[in-house]
């Protein structure tokens, strides 16, 4: 019984290593913006007093933000939407964050930095 853990241990290595090594997904920019423009407006402009403008802030700046809030080092306000096709369902920026990709942070951040 003691080469139990053997075969526990190699079938998820072999998960780890196989999902690991898998391309990427294409990112989808296009809908991450428009869900971010639910709350802070057109091309990041924000007019609410509760929602910062994303539009022209350096992307580092983003970017640093948005790890404040994976790593729940910043408050996580929550906030309804204002447009956007979808329901006006309140959303965390913690739970935002944590649905986002790397890549999709750094390209969601060059865009707004550049608006």
């Amino acid at each position: 019984m003691k080469n139990a853990g053997y075969f526990l241990i190699v079938p998820m290595l072999f998960l780890v290593f196989s999902v690991h090594g898998q391309d990427p997904q294409p990112i989808d920019v296009q809908s991450r913006i428009v869900e971010c423009e639910g709350c802070h407006g057109p091309n990041g402009n924000s007019t609410r007093d509760d929602v910062p403008i994303l539009a022209g802030r350096p992307a580092a700046e983003i970017e640093e933000g948005m790890a404040e809030f994976y790593f729940y080092e910043r408050h996580c306000p929550t906030v309804t939407p204002q447009s956007g096709n979808g329901p006006a369902t309140p959303m965390s920026m913690c739970n935002v964050a944590n649905s986002l990709s790397k890549e999709e942070v750094q390209a969601l951040a060059q865009y707004f930095a550049g608006q």
